[in-house]
């Protein structure tokens, strides 16, 4: 648009404003269409924003869903920070952190896809980034618990690596697999209630595999 300020010339706070609709469009078509592949002129059509300006905030289309991943991991990993440092028995952290995953995911059905892409195909320098600020904030979270459970004695000792494997693939599934509710069970939507039923029945699968006789008990 020939009016259209320069974004050299923005303020710093709409600067950020713009940013953030770019993030929340391209958010909200991956979401719609259920796909990653979303291209950067059609978040610039429904941000109502010159296409220019994607690669002026984040230089390449990989920059810009490095800074979604970003922005949708961030309230997790503060979450899981808070749990940590509660003084909730570990059972009850882990069933709050497998059940605040899956709502993540709920809230982010392209979370985990995107995460994924990112990590196989754009490189080591990617791949390091986004786990160091999502993936291994996770694992340190559940393993930091099942030491807990294993010393509290309510858990068995799992080995986290493939307890996490489990609980990532559980905790995504749902919204992973989208089609195959779709033709398979006649699920068109994953709604809240769904949400919610998914939650209870994945945690307590989990749960049942890693407790004790005693934690059965507690």
């Amino acid at each position: 648009m020939a009016n259209e300020r320069s974004p050299a010339r923005r303020p710093e706070g709409e600067q950020a404003e713009t940013a953030q609709q770019l993030l929340h469009a391209a958010a909200a078509l991956m979401t719609e269409r259920n796909t990653i592949d979303v291209p950067v002129a059609d978040v610039a059509a429904r941000a109502k924003l010159n296409a220019a300006l994607v690669n002026y905030y984040f230089r390449t289309k990989t920059g810009l869903h490095i800074a979604l991943v970003k922005r949708d991991a961030a309230q997790a990993v503060d979450e899981m920070k808070r749990l940590l440092a509660s003084g909730l028995p570990p059972a009850e952290k882990m069933r709050r952190h497998l059940s605040g995953m899956i709502r993540t995911f709920y809230r982010y059905p392209y979370l985990y896809r995107l995460m994924r892409a990112l990590m196989r195909d754009k490189g080591q320098d990617v791949a390091r980034e986004i786990a160091e600020f999502f993936n291994r904030p996770v694992v340190e979270t559940q393993r930091a618990i099942l030491a807990e459970g294993v010393a509290a004695g309510t858990f068995r000792d799992v080995d986290p690596l493939f307890f996490h494997l489990s609980a990532v693939g559980a905790c995504d599934h749902l919204f992973a697999e989208s089609s195959a509710l779709r033709w398979t069970f006649g699920i068109e939507t994953v709604d809240e209630d769904m949400c919610q039923r998914y939650a209870d029945a994945a945690v307590d699968l989990l749960m049942g595999g890693l407790l004790t006789e005693d934690g059965r008990r507690s």
